[in-house]
Protein backbone atom coordinates (compact mmCIF):
# COMPACT_ATOMS: atom_id res chain seq x y z
CA UNK A 1 0.00 0.00 0.00
CA UNK A 2 3.03 2.29 0.89
CA UNK A 3 4.56 1.58 -2.49
CA UNK A 4 1.32 2.77 -4.30
CA UNK A 5 1.43 6.00 -2.58
CA UNK A 6 4.74 6.98 -3.26
CA UNK A 7 4.22 5.79 -6.98
CA UNK A 8 1.08 7.85 -6.98
CA UNK A 9 2.97 11.13 -6.25
CA UNK A 10 6.22 10.18 -8.04
CA UNK A 11 6.51 12.81 -10.74
CA UNK A 12 8.81 11.88 -13.73
CA UNK A 13 11.04 15.05 -15.37
CA UNK A 14 9.27 15.57 -17.79
CA UNK A 15 5.98 15.75 -16.05
CA UNK A 16 7.57 18.16 -13.19
CA UNK A 17 8.30 20.41 -16.48
CA UNK A 18 4.68 20.22 -17.62
CA UNK A 19 3.02 21.02 -14.31
CA UNK A 20 5.26 23.50 -13.84
CA UNK A 21 5.02 25.55 -17.35
CA UNK A 22 1.13 25.23 -16.52
CA UNK A 23 0.96 26.89 -13.24
CA UNK A 24 3.74 29.95 -15.14
CA UNK A 25 0.71 29.79 -17.57
CA UNK A 26 -2.21 30.23 -15.16
CA UNK A 27 -0.46 32.74 -13.64
CA UNK A 28 0.14 35.13 -16.82
CA UNK A 29 -3.60 34.78 -17.49
CA UNK A 30 -4.55 35.73 -14.36
CA UNK A 31 -2.33 38.60 -14.76
CA UNK A 32 -3.43 39.45 -18.10
CA UNK A 33 -6.94 39.89 -16.50
CA UNK A 34 -6.01 42.04 -14.39
CA UNK A 35 -3.75 44.15 -16.30
CA UNK A 36 -6.95 44.95 -18.93
CA UNK A 37 -9.41 45.60 -16.06
CA UNK A 38 -7.28 48.34 -14.94
CA UNK A 39 -6.23 49.46 -18.43
CA UNK A 40 -10.37 49.60 -19.44
CA UNK A 41 -11.64 51.22 -15.94
CA UNK A 42 -8.29 53.47 -16.74
CA UNK A 43 -9.70 54.35 -19.70
CA UNK A 44 -13.39 54.94 -19.02
CA UNK A 45 -12.51 57.78 -16.44
CA UNK A 46 -10.30 59.57 -18.63
CA UNK A 47 -13.08 59.55 -21.22
CA UNK A 48 -15.53 60.53 -18.34
CA UNK A 49 -13.75 63.49 -17.15
CA UNK A 50 -12.57 64.05 -20.72
CA UNK A 51 -16.70 64.41 -21.49
CA UNK A 52 -17.49 66.31 -18.73
CA UNK A 53 -14.98 68.95 -18.91
CA UNK A 54 -16.26 69.25 -22.86
CA UNK A 55 -19.96 69.83 -21.53
CA UNK A 56 -18.14 72.06 -19.16
CA UNK A 57 -16.25 74.22 -21.62
CA UNK A 58 -19.28 73.99 -24.33
CA UNK A 59 -21.53 75.74 -20.94
CA UNK A 60 -18.99 78.24 -20.76
CA UNK A 61 -19.32 79.02 -24.62
CA UNK A 62 -22.99 79.17 -24.65
CA UNK A 63 -23.09 81.45 -21.96
CA UNK A 64 -20.47 83.92 -23.42
CA UNK A 65 -22.49 83.54 -26.80
CA UNK A 66 -25.59 84.66 -24.82
CA UNK A 67 -24.05 87.35 -22.62
CA UNK A 68 -22.69 88.53 -26.07
CA UNK A 69 -26.24 88.42 -27.51
CA UNK A 70 -27.71 90.46 -25.08
CA UNK A 71 -25.34 93.55 -25.91
CA UNK A 72 -27.42 95.95 -28.23
CA UNK A 73 -25.59 99.34 -29.84
CA UNK A 74 -27.53 101.78 -30.64
CA UNK A 75 -27.87 105.58 -30.87
CA UNK A 76 -28.71 107.25 -27.45
CA UNK A 77 -28.03 110.30 -25.43
CA UNK A 78 -26.28 109.54 -21.79
CA UNK A 79 -28.44 112.65 -20.64
CA UNK A 80 -31.72 110.65 -21.13
CA UNK A 81 -31.34 107.25 -21.35
CA UNK A 82 -32.36 104.76 -18.29
CA UNK A 83 -31.49 102.17 -16.60
CA UNK A 84 -32.82 99.35 -19.34
CA UNK A 85 -31.21 101.01 -21.84
CA UNK A 86 -27.47 101.29 -20.17
CA UNK A 87 -28.14 97.24 -19.63
CA UNK A 88 -28.72 96.63 -23.46
CA UNK A 89 -25.74 98.49 -24.19
CA UNK A 90 -23.56 95.94 -22.15
CA UNK A 91 -23.61 96.94 -18.26
CA UNK A 92 -24.90 95.22 -14.92
CA UNK A 93 -27.92 96.34 -13.60
CA UNK A 94 -25.12 97.59 -10.48
CA UNK A 95 -23.18 99.30 -12.75
CA UNK A 96 -26.54 100.57 -15.17
CA UNK A 97 -28.03 102.22 -11.73
CA UNK A 98 -24.60 103.70 -11.08
CA UNK A 99 -25.18 105.95 -13.70
CA UNK A 100 -28.71 106.83 -13.02
CA UNK A 101 -27.64 107.98 -9.58
CA UNK A 102 -24.82 109.56 -10.80
CA UNK A 103 -27.05 111.78 -12.96
CA UNK A 104 -29.74 112.35 -10.38
CA UNK A 105 -27.25 114.14 -8.38
CA UNK A 106 -26.76 116.67 -10.83
CA UNK A 107 -24.16 114.80 -13.22
CA UNK A 108 -24.28 116.06 -16.85
CA UNK A 109 -22.51 114.88 -20.02
CA UNK A 110 -21.38 117.90 -22.04
CA UNK A 111 -19.13 116.25 -24.68
CA UNK A 112 -18.84 112.37 -26.04
CA UNK A 113 -15.31 112.16 -23.50
CA UNK A 114 -17.55 112.94 -20.59
CA UNK A 115 -18.21 109.07 -20.78
CA UNK A 116 -14.92 108.44 -19.26
CA UNK A 117 -15.91 110.28 -15.76
CA UNK A 118 -17.38 107.23 -14.81
CA UNK A 119 -15.33 104.53 -12.84
CA UNK A 120 -17.33 101.61 -15.18
CA UNK A 121 -16.48 103.21 -18.81
CA UNK A 122 -12.56 101.99 -19.58
CA UNK A 123 -10.98 103.33 -22.62
CA UNK A 124 -11.94 99.81 -24.64
CA UNK A 125 -15.00 100.66 -23.67
CA UNK A 126 -15.29 103.78 -24.79
CA UNK A 127 -14.26 103.05 -28.17
CA UNK A 128 -17.27 100.75 -28.19
CA UNK A 129 -19.37 103.37 -27.46
CA UNK A 130 -18.56 106.52 -29.07
CA UNK A 131 -19.90 106.06 -32.16
CA UNK A 132 -23.37 105.73 -31.15
CA UNK A 133 -23.38 108.48 -28.64
CA UNK A 134 -25.76 111.21 -29.53
CA UNK A 135 -25.62 114.80 -27.63
CA UNK A 136 -27.98 117.69 -28.53
CA UNK A 137 -26.40 120.10 -30.04
CA UNK A 138 -22.17 118.81 -30.15
CA UNK A 139 -20.87 121.59 -29.39
CA UNK A 140 -23.36 122.69 -26.06
CA UNK A 141 -20.65 123.11 -23.57
CA UNK A 142 -20.81 123.96 -19.97
CA UNK A 143 -20.33 127.67 -20.26
CA UNK A 144 -23.44 128.21 -22.78
CA UNK A 145 -25.39 124.92 -20.76
CA UNK A 146 -25.27 127.92 -17.81
CA UNK A 147 -26.92 130.02 -20.08
CA UNK A 148 -30.33 128.14 -20.41
CA UNK A 149 -33.07 128.75 -18.03
CA UNK A 150 -35.37 125.82 -16.18
CA UNK A 151 -37.86 126.04 -13.50
CA UNK A 152 -36.91 125.93 -9.88
CA UNK A 153 -39.26 125.88 -6.53
CA UNK A 154 -37.49 127.62 -3.80
CA UNK A 155 -38.42 125.42 -0.75
CA UNK A 156 -36.38 126.69 2.33
CA UNK A 157 -34.07 128.91 3.68
CA UNK A 158 -31.39 129.38 6.66
CA UNK A 159 -28.47 130.89 7.87
CA UNK A 160 -26.34 127.39 7.92
CA UNK A 161 -26.38 124.45 5.59
CA UNK A 162 -29.14 122.18 6.34
CA UNK A 163 -28.91 118.63 4.46
CA UNK A 164 -31.85 116.79 5.71
CA UNK A 165 -35.86 117.64 5.59
CA UNK A 166 -35.61 117.05 1.51
CA UNK A 167 -36.61 113.13 1.69
CA UNK A 168 -39.77 113.25 -0.97
CA UNK A 169 -37.81 115.80 -3.34
CA UNK A 170 -35.47 113.78 -6.16
CA UNK A 171 -33.31 116.75 -6.81
CA UNK A 172 -32.30 119.42 -4.15
CA UNK A 173 -29.83 122.25 -5.09
CA UNK A 174 -28.26 125.11 -2.92
CA UNK A 175 -27.41 128.56 -3.71
CA UNK A 176 -25.62 130.67 -0.70
CA UNK A 177 -25.86 134.62 -1.39
CA UNK A 178 -25.19 136.99 1.35
CA UNK A 179 -24.89 134.22 4.65
CA UNK A 180 -28.36 133.25 3.10
CA UNK A 181 -28.26 129.22 2.60
CA UNK A 182 -31.57 128.65 -0.05
CA UNK A 183 -32.79 125.51 -1.21
CA UNK A 184 -34.30 124.81 -4.12
CA UNK A 185 -35.72 121.55 -6.28
CA UNK A 186 -35.61 121.53 -9.72
CA UNK A 187 -34.80 122.30 -12.61
CA UNK A 188 -37.75 121.70 -15.25
CA UNK A 189 -38.20 122.47 -18.35
CA UNK A 190 -41.60 123.77 -18.08
CA UNK A 191 -43.45 125.50 -15.50
CA UNK A 192 -45.91 122.66 -14.99
CA UNK A 193 -44.03 120.15 -13.34
CA UNK A 194 -42.41 123.07 -11.11
CA UNK A 195 -45.63 123.82 -10.04
CA UNK A 196 -46.56 120.33 -9.13
CA UNK A 197 -43.80 120.22 -7.10
CA UNK A 198 -44.59 123.55 -5.12
CA UNK A 199 -48.01 121.53 -4.48
CA UNK A 200 -45.99 119.13 -3.16
CA UNK A 201 -44.37 121.18 -1.03
CA UNK A 202 -46.82 123.36 0.41
CA UNK A 203 -48.75 120.08 1.45
CA UNK A 204 -45.95 119.27 3.36
CA UNK A 205 -45.61 122.26 5.22
CA UNK A 206 -43.21 124.67 3.18
CA UNK A 207 -44.34 127.86 3.53
CA UNK A 208 -41.53 129.51 1.68
CA UNK A 209 -42.44 128.09 -1.67
CA UNK A 210 -42.23 129.92 -4.97
CA UNK A 211 -41.03 128.99 -8.39
CA UNK A 212 -38.20 131.25 -10.07
CA UNK A 213 -37.14 130.99 -13.84
CA UNK A 214 -32.74 130.54 -13.23
CA UNK A 215 -30.09 128.73 -14.87
CA UNK A 216 -30.12 124.96 -15.37
CA UNK A 217 -26.96 124.68 -13.30
CA UNK A 218 -28.19 126.88 -10.38
CA UNK A 219 -26.63 126.04 -7.20
CA UNK A 220 -25.04 122.79 -6.29
CA UNK A 221 -27.12 119.65 -5.69
CA UNK A 222 -26.91 117.97 -1.89
CA UNK A 223 -26.10 114.92 -0.72
CA UNK A 224 -29.50 113.76 1.32
CA UNK A 225 -28.22 110.76 2.31
CA UNK A 226 -25.34 112.30 3.93
CA UNK A 227 -24.93 114.77 6.25
CA UNK A 228 -22.16 116.47 7.44
CA UNK A 229 -21.53 116.77 10.71
CA UNK A 230 -19.72 119.90 10.77
CA UNK A 231 -22.99 121.32 9.18
CA UNK A 232 -25.21 119.34 11.94
CA UNK A 233 -25.64 122.68 14.10
CA UNK A 234 -28.14 122.60 16.83
CA UNK A 235 -30.53 125.71 16.87
CA UNK A 236 -33.36 124.48 18.59
CA UNK A 237 -34.62 126.54 21.38
CA UNK A 238 -32.09 129.51 20.06
CA UNK A 239 -34.81 132.69 19.75
CA UNK A 240 -32.29 134.71 17.98
CA UNK A 241 -32.46 131.71 14.80
CA UNK A 242 -34.53 130.18 12.63
CA UNK A 243 -34.27 126.38 11.65
CA UNK A 244 -35.67 124.45 8.99
CA UNK A 245 -37.05 121.69 11.69
CA UNK A 246 -38.70 124.21 14.12
CA UNK A 247 -40.16 125.69 10.72
CA UNK A 248 -41.98 122.59 10.19
CA UNK A 249 -43.14 121.90 12.83
CA UNK A 250 -45.21 125.28 12.92
CA UNK A 251 -46.44 123.93 8.62
CA UNK A 252 -50.25 123.57 7.98
CA UNK A 253 -50.77 119.85 7.42
CA UNK A 254 -53.51 119.51 4.60
CA UNK A 255 -54.63 116.09 5.38
CA UNK A 256 -56.36 115.53 2.00
CA UNK A 257 -53.15 115.97 -0.01
CA UNK A 258 -50.29 115.59 2.39
CA UNK A 259 -47.69 112.13 2.43
CA UNK A 260 -46.30 110.07 4.68
CA UNK A 261 -43.28 113.06 5.45
CA UNK A 262 -45.95 115.74 6.17
CA UNK A 263 -48.27 113.34 8.81
CA UNK A 264 -44.55 112.17 10.35
CA UNK A 265 -43.80 116.07 11.11
CA UNK A 266 -46.96 116.04 14.00
CA UNK A 267 -46.30 115.11 17.22
CA UNK A 268 -46.60 111.80 18.53
CA UNK A 269 -47.21 110.63 14.60
CA UNK A 270 -44.59 108.30 13.19
CA UNK A 271 -43.20 106.66 10.07
CA UNK A 272 -46.03 103.16 11.16
CA UNK A 273 -48.96 105.88 12.02
CA UNK A 274 -48.34 108.27 8.89
CA UNK A 275 -48.40 105.14 6.42
CA UNK A 276 -52.11 103.84 8.12
CA UNK A 277 -53.38 107.39 7.58
CA UNK A 278 -52.43 107.44 4.07
CA UNK A 279 -53.70 104.48 3.26
CA UNK A 280 -56.97 104.68 5.23
CA UNK A 281 -57.78 108.22 3.75
CA UNK A 282 -57.28 105.99 0.44
CA UNK A 283 -60.06 103.45 1.45
CA UNK A 284 -62.30 106.20 2.60
CA UNK A 285 -62.05 108.22 -0.80
CA UNK A 286 -60.57 111.66 1.45
CA UNK A 287 -61.60 113.15 4.49
CA UNK A 288 -64.37 115.37 5.24
CA UNK A 289 -63.19 116.15 8.75
CA UNK A 290 -59.96 116.38 11.12
CA UNK A 291 -62.15 114.07 13.43
CA UNK A 292 -62.05 111.30 10.80
CA UNK A 293 -58.03 110.82 11.38
CA UNK A 294 -58.83 109.49 15.39
CA UNK A 295 -61.00 106.60 13.65
CA UNK A 296 -57.34 105.03 12.33
CA UNK A 297 -56.92 102.11 14.42
CA UNK A 298 -54.45 102.38 17.17
CA UNK A 299 -53.95 106.45 16.84
CA UNK A 300 -55.04 107.79 20.47
CA UNK A 301 -57.56 110.74 20.24
CA UNK A 302 -55.38 112.39 22.24
CA UNK A 303 -52.78 112.98 19.71
CA UNK A 304 -54.85 114.29 17.51
CA UNK A 305 -56.36 116.89 19.77
CA UNK A 306 -52.55 118.10 20.86
CA UNK A 307 -52.58 118.28 16.59
CA UNK A 308 -55.29 120.10 16.00
CA UNK A 309 -53.90 124.20 15.76
CA UNK A 310 -51.49 122.51 12.46
CA UNK A 311 -54.30 120.18 10.96
CA UNK A 312 -56.68 121.40 8.08
CA UNK A 313 -59.36 120.03 5.69
CA UNK A 314 -57.78 121.02 1.70
CA UNK A 315 -60.85 120.50 -0.81
CA UNK A 316 -60.37 117.49 -2.80
CA UNK A 317 -62.34 115.33 -5.18
CA UNK A 318 -63.98 112.71 -2.77
CA UNK A 319 -64.32 109.07 -4.06
CA UNK A 320 -67.76 107.88 -4.58
CA UNK A 321 -70.08 105.32 -5.62
CA UNK A 322 -73.09 105.49 -7.72
CA UNK A 323 -75.67 103.87 -5.69
CA UNK A 324 -77.50 103.05 -8.85
CA UNK A 325 -74.63 100.97 -10.82
CA UNK A 326 -72.45 99.41 -7.83
CA UNK A 327 -72.65 96.18 -6.63
CA UNK A 328 -73.05 94.71 -3.10
CA UNK A 329 -68.82 93.91 -3.64
CA UNK A 330 -68.14 97.31 -4.46
CA UNK A 331 -70.06 99.33 -1.81
CA UNK A 332 -69.00 97.18 0.98
CA UNK A 333 -64.88 97.99 0.30
CA UNK A 334 -65.74 101.18 1.97
CA UNK A 335 -64.94 101.85 5.69
CA UNK A 336 -68.15 103.17 6.90
CA UNK A 337 -70.28 100.26 5.07
CA UNK A 338 -70.32 96.85 6.14
CA UNK A 339 -71.96 93.78 3.97
CA UNK A 340 -75.42 93.73 5.06
CA UNK A 341 -75.96 97.74 4.62
CA UNK A 342 -74.36 97.29 1.24
CA UNK A 343 -76.65 94.15 0.26
CA UNK A 344 -79.63 95.98 1.26
CA UNK A 345 -78.83 99.50 -0.34
CA UNK A 346 -78.31 97.40 -3.89
CA UNK A 347 -81.42 94.87 -2.92
CA UNK A 348 -83.84 98.18 -2.61
CA UNK A 349 -82.71 99.76 -6.06
CA UNK A 350 -82.97 96.65 -7.82
CA UNK A 351 -86.38 95.90 -6.36
CA UNK A 352 -87.52 99.27 -6.93
CA UNK A 353 -86.53 102.23 -9.11
CA UNK A 354 -83.12 104.35 -9.53
CA UNK A 355 -82.77 105.97 -6.20
CA UNK A 356 -83.21 109.94 -7.22
CA UNK A 357 -81.35 111.00 -4.67
CA UNK A 358 -78.81 110.12 -1.42
CA UNK A 359 -81.34 110.25 0.76
CA UNK A 360 -83.21 107.11 -0.64
CA UNK A 361 -80.85 104.98 0.79
CA UNK A 362 -83.21 105.81 4.13
CA UNK A 363 -85.40 103.11 3.40
CA UNK A 364 -83.12 100.60 4.51
CA UNK A 365 -83.49 99.63 7.92
CA UNK A 366 -80.18 99.51 8.69
CA UNK A 367 -79.48 102.94 7.40
CA UNK A 368 -80.00 105.42 10.36
CA UNK A 369 -79.20 108.72 10.94
CA UNK A 370 -75.73 108.53 11.86
CA UNK A 371 -74.59 105.82 9.44
CA UNK A 372 -76.36 108.37 6.48
CA UNK A 373 -74.44 111.29 7.81
CA UNK A 374 -70.56 108.94 7.63
CA UNK A 375 -71.31 108.05 4.23
CA UNK A 376 -73.56 110.40 2.08
CA UNK A 377 -70.39 112.39 0.95
CA UNK A 378 -69.05 109.26 -0.30
CA UNK A 379 -72.17 108.41 -2.68
CA UNK A 380 -73.58 109.64 -5.62
CA UNK A 381 -76.47 108.55 -7.55
CA UNK A 382 -75.31 110.17 -11.05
Amino acid sequence: MKNKLIDFFNYSSSERKGSIALILLLLIVLSGYWFIDFYVNSSVREFESLSEEIKSLTKIDNNLNNEVKEIQYFKFNPNQIGKESWMLLGFSEKQAQSIVKYRERGGYFYKKEDLKKLYVVDDSLYVLLEPFVVLEGQSKTRSNYSEEKCYFVKLTEDTIPVYDGFSEFEKVVCDKKNGIYSYHSGGFSNVENANEVQEKAISLGFNTTEVNLLSCDFGFVINKSKIDNKYKKNKFGNGNSTSLKSELNSFKVKINSADTTGFKSLKGIGTYYANKIVKYRAALGGFTSVEQLKEVYGILPEVIDQNLSRLIVDTIRLGKFNINTCETADLKKHPYINWNIANSIVQIRKSQNPYESIEGIKKSDLVNDEIYRKIAPYLITE
